[in-house]
């Protein structure tokens, strides 16, 4: 079972197919109380192609769901869910108000999240055809630090594969940096221990929180493990994804005015750990964006922006040929976008992390991070002369763990030091706790 699951990863080639091995390749702590049903064939339903790694059926609170789970999978539904609620707040104790950064007063944030998918093969579609429709819930107490919606769809696509799995082809409404650049680090994003991310692929343009209609395609040369992944989306608004979000308060409209459309292309090179081989992945990626933006050099609206990221991780240590994804691994990104129409213009981060770190809690992940974040010197200068005491640049430096407290539960904590937390105006050093628990159901 172990090496037939860790031969769909190669074929599959993504990270969520990863967490579904995962579960497989790791019987003690995810099979446990799984039921007499396979949780594991359940797994081949999950949703597919974000680079947000899905936890396994096996992990979550009821494999089963108390019965249900298997009498959908038998007409080809799958149903999963994840709450997440959390707090942050800067121990340092600088509260003020109005709230300038997230945790500068105590803050609150809750998630709900809930997807739903269907064989298409059973209708003729083709082999491997799948539905996905994903429906979550955003709350946040600092109104600037996320989305606030009572419910909204994330996600509403089709994914299409030909070719023996060579070429992917997905189309819907969806948020593509969840499908290119990704935003999580580990096997899933319940047992995730973040380290540093970039914003500036969402800033250029690339949806994030709220869908929008979009299409994509994979092609993976004959190992594998080259492949070429392009598509074109709406972008997302040029005032931001909060403006995104208020304009599309269901998930699912077509245009947000001043949102053009955004073109990217991802090369890239990855391997799946196995017992025989070590988790390496890089990829670079391109991003061009047709919508207007502010040129905050000659103060005009200015059409085009563009971005660009390199992104490497590697597996430098693995100890256990039995669990092959328990090691230690490196990520190092960059980001660029222009400086003329970017309030971040280039960032440089470090992240090691490592799953399963005691032999023993092989369910967990930790991480120790550092980013560095360049404003640009257009945007500075334009700030300063609008009266503002602008900084020049921004770092972070963090310590995460994920602790999987029980099957379906983890509780994750990072410990954040960030050098002038705010854009505008100049502020003290800040040193945040952030703690959320996430139940999967």
């Amino acid at each position: 079972m172990k090496n037939s699951c860790f031969d769909k990863c190669r074929q599959w080639g993504s990270l969520a197919s990863l967490g579904v091995c995962l579960g497989a390749a790791a019987p003690a702590w995810a099979q446990s109380q799984a039921g007499a049903e396979d949780c594991h064939y359940f797994d081949t339903f999950i949703t597919r192609g974000s680079e947000s790694p899905v936890i396994t059926t096996c992990e979550t609170l009821s494999p089963t769901l108390g019965g249900l789970r298997p009498k959908m999978v038998e007409n080809g539904w799958l149903f999963m869910g994840y709450y997440a609620a959390g707090g942050t707040y800067d121990l340092r104790g600088q509260e003020q108000r109005p709230q300038q950064y997230n945790g500068q007063r105590p803050s609150y944030s809750g998630t709900l999240g809930t997807i739903l998918t269907y064989d298409l093969s059973r209708v003729g579609w083709g082999k491997q055809a799948q539905l996905t429709v994903e429906v979550n819930s955003w709350r946040n107490s600092y109104a600037s630090g996320g989305i606030n919606d009572s419910i909204a769809v994330a996600q509403l696509s089709v994914q299409q594969q030909f070719a023996d799995g060579r070429v992917k082809l997905q189309y819907g409404y969806y948020g593509m940096l969840g499908q290119f650049y990704g935003m999580f680090l580990g096997t899933s994003t319940a047992a995730s221990a973040l380290g540093p991310t970039s914003i500036i692929p969402n800033l250029v343009g690339m949806p994030m929180f709220k869908p929008a209609p979009a299409v994509d395609v994979r092609l993976y040369s004959k190992s594998g493990r080259f492949y070429d992944h392009f598509g074109v989306a709406r972008s997302q608004s040029p005032e931001g994804f909060i403006a995104d979000s208020d304009a599309n308060p269901s998930g699912l409209k077509w245009s947000v005015n001043g949102a053009k459309p955004i073109y990217v292309n991802e090369l890239g090179y990855r391997v799946q750990p196995s017992a025989d081989s070590r988790m390496t992945w890089i990829r670079q990626g391109a991003i061009y964006n047709r919508s207007r933006y502010f040129n905050y050099r000659d103060q005009v609206d200015a059409p085009i922006n563009r971005g660009f990221y390199l992104v490497g991780d590697h597996q430098f240590w693995q100890p256990d040929r039995e669990m092959p994804h328990r090691g230690w691994y490196i990520n190092l990104k960059t980001n660029y976008a222009p400086e003329d129409r970017n309030v971040y213009t280039a960032d440089y981060a470090l992240t090691l992390y490592s799953l399963a770190p005691f032999a023993h809690r092989p369910g967990d992940m930790f991480s120790l991070g550092y980013t560095y974040n360049r404003i640009s010197d257009d945007a500075r200068q334009y700030m300063i002369e609008q009266g503002y005491d602008a900084v020049g640049f921004s770092t972070t430096a963090s310590a995460s763990y994920a602790l999987r407290a029980a099957r379906g539960v983890y509780w994750t904590n990072t410990l954040s030091y960030t050098r002038n937390p705010v854009f505008t105006t100049r502020h003290p050093d800040a040193l945040t706790l952030q703690t959320q628990l996430t139940f999967s159901f």
